[in-house]
């Protein structure tokens, strides 16, 4: 995930001391059973969460030339888009650069092209992507999350969406209301278990 030197000891921040245990994971998505490597210090390391497999059953449907998986993690999102869109040009990018790691070998296992990087949101980023998608860490704080609207906007195409997975306990409605502030449009795409599927268009 993204927010770097902000905060500590978690997944969207870089624990180098923390020691490293590498473990494959396996699940389906669309009856398709995929493997990945996850480690410590990476977020949901124990298997595909709810929050990301809602999101990627939600979006697979919608094709995207230039994607933008913001805050990858081991990189569930943006690997499994590509593996159905094997023409999309696909980055992946995270602030921890153990999930780069990690991200970078699933990739690599799945014969899949993509640019993976470590960047601490856009920091790194200079293109322009018709399609961001991101399962964004809302504990990080309000302040980061609205940061994180704001210059995803500025990242996008002309007609370009950003689709982002929230759940409502954590902020869904003020979510969307800050969003409507800033984007053309702003619809709730899919809601499950508490959990709602935001685009936001520019």
């Amino acid at each position: 995930m993204f927010i770097g030197e902000y905060y500590l000891s978690h997944y969207f921040t870089n624990n180098k001391d923390l020691e490293s245990k590498e473990k494959p994971i396996y699940f389906k998505v669309q009856n398709i059973e995929f493997h990945f490597i996850t480690d410590n210090g990476v977020f949901s390391k124990s298997g595909l969460d709810f929050g990301s497999r809602l999101l990627l059953e939600t979006v697979l449907n919608i094709n995207s030339e230039n994607l933008l998986d913001l805050g990858c993690g081991y990189g569930p999102i943006g690997l499994i888009y590509k593996y159905f869109h094997r023409e999309t040009k696909t980055t992946l990018i995270d602030v921890n650069e153990r999930a780069v790691e990690v991200a970078r070998k699933n990739a690599q296992n799945m014969g899949l092209d993509a640019e993976i990087i470590v960047s601490d949101m856009y920091e790194k980023i200079h293109l322009k992507f018709d399609l961001i998608l991101s399962n964004p860490p809302i504990r990080a704080g309000k302040d980061l999350l609205h940061r994180f609207f704001q210059e995803s906007i500025d990242h996008l195409e002309a007609d370009g969406s950003l689709i982002y997975v929230i759940h409502k306990n954590l902020g869904a409605k003020s979510s969307i209301a800050f969003c409507e502030g800033i984007y053309k449009q702003v619809e709730i795409l899919e809601r499950k278990s508490g959990y709602y599927i935001i685009q936001c268009r520019k």
